[in-house]
């Protein structure tokens, strides 16, 4: 019997209650988001179903800006970076994601509770087959790069440049052979004029000119979460980016990088 797991959250922008059902698919089908409108369902026997399926591919990604997006004319999901992490760090490869509402809840601003879910629900997989990169794939935009290198096994580093006092300009990596509660456990950051601005200060770790509001799990919690978005973002590529032998590295880059990359990436796997 496939398994699946329910969880219910409040939208970090919407603020409304949202919930999100996960359940395994058939092999080779990826990662499908089946999205529903305010409760407008189409019906199957005694269940009820949503009527728009959107792909986990970069070619379905509408917005790329504070988050990642998918849509499909109208109808679209939020923040689904998170969730995509998780995924991947729990060596997953088909499921559909049934989202009652138009973003993913945010937690904590990380992917560890996303991770306990899937885990204690029992969809974790070791990762055994791998897929060799066989030429390196970049991707530019003035000083910002992301590249994904061949290599032996998968890894991701990212350099952070950040004009604060307590971060500064510097690198993170992390390998699959690591504990992924490592980066996992990332939470999610951002100015916090910014986060007043959007009504959720309270919700996500901000920062001010010479601190956090929160204390940071890590040092480097920061870069340990822009790795986090990263490999959430390559999951887009249609393969789970820890599978792909290669080094994944990114110079200031972010969403809009990530997903353009995600795309050469796709037709360099094919």
């Amino acid at each position: 019997m496939a398994k699946s797991l329910t969880f219910k959250g409040k939208g970090l922008t919407s603020r409304q209650d949202v919930t999100v059902t996960i359940r395994e698919s058939k092999p080779g089908s990826g990662i499908t988001f089946l999205l529903s409108e305010f409760g407008n369902y189409c019906k199957n026997g005694n269940e009820e179903w949503p009527r728009i399926s959107i792909k986990a591919i970069a070619g379905n990604v509408c917005s790329t800006v504070r988050n990642t997006a998918l849509g499909i004319d109208r109808h679209r999901v939020c923040y689904i970076e998170h969730l995509m992490c998780a995924i991947a760090l729990c060596g997953l490869d088909d499921l559909e994601i049934q989202v009652d509402g138009a973003e993913l809840p945010m937690g904590n601003g990380s992917s560890d509770f996303w991770v306990k879910l899937l885990q204690e629900a029992g969809m974790q997989k070791a990762i055994d087959k791998k897929i060799d990169l066989k030429e390196t794939v970049v991707v530019t935009s003035g000083d910002k790069m992301v590249m994904a290198v061949p290599d032996q096994k998968f890894s991701a580093s990212y350099l952070l440049d950040m004009n604060h006092p307590l971060v500064g300009r510097v690198w993170g990596s992390w390998t699959s052979e690591e504990d992924i509660s490592e980066v996992a456990s990332a939470r999610t950051f951002g100015p916090l004029q910014e986060h007043k601005m959007l009504g959720f200060d309270k919700d996500v770790v901000s920062f001010t000119k010479d601190g956090f509001s929160e204390e940071l799990r890590f040092k480097d919690e920061p870069v340990r979460h822009k790795i986090l978005d990263l490999i959430g973002d390559m999951f887009l590529c249609g393969i789970n980016p820890l599978r792909i032998n290669a080094r994944f590295i990114s110079i200031k880059g972010g969403h809009s990088l990530d997903v353009a990359l995600a795309k050469k990436l796709a037709l360099a796997l094919a």
